[in-house]
C-alpha cells in the first residue's frame, strides 16, 4: 500500500462566531491532483492556509509522507515542497502564472 503524500485528519478551525472547518479529512496520494470546491464562506481558503502553515488548526492533525507534521509557517511548508497559489486578488497581474507560482517556492529553484 502506498503512503499518502498529504493527509489531514479531523481538521477544525473556529473563528469568533463561525466554524470555518469542522472535522475535515483529506488524503492526497502521490501523483494525484484535487480540487476543493464550495460556496463562498465554506472554508476552502482556510483549509488551504492550514496546509500552507499560515493558519493554525484548532483541532486535528496533518501528516506528510505518513509522518505527523506541525507546519508552523509557510517557510516550513515550502521546505516540505508545499506551495500556495493564492486567489486572483493576491496574484501579481504583471507576472505569468509560472512567475506567480515561483514567488511561493524556494528561490534556489529557477523558472
Amino acid at each position: 500500500m502506498t503512503t499518502p503524500l498529504l493527509s489531514l485528519q479531523g481538521i477544525t478551525k473556529r473563528y469568533p462566531g463561525v466554524v470555518a472547518n469542522q472535522d475535515v479529512s483529506l488524503t492526497v496520494m502521490p501523483g494525484q491532483a484535487h480540487a476543493v470546491l464550495g460556496e463562498n464562506g465554506a472554508g476552502k481558503s482556510t483549509l488551504m492556509k492550514i496546509i500552507y502553515g499560515s493558519v493554525k488548526p484548532d483541532e486535528g492533525q496533518v501528516f506528510f509522507k505518513g509522518q505527523p507534521v506541525n507546519i508552523r509557517n509557510p517557510q516550513e511548508a515550502r521546505k516540505l515542497g508545499i506551495s500556495m497559489v493564492f486567489q486572483h486578488f493576491s496574484l501579481f497581474d504583471t507576472l505569468t502564472v509560472a512567475e506567480n507560482v515561483w514567488l511561493g517556492l524556494d528561490k534556489s529553484l529557477s523558472l
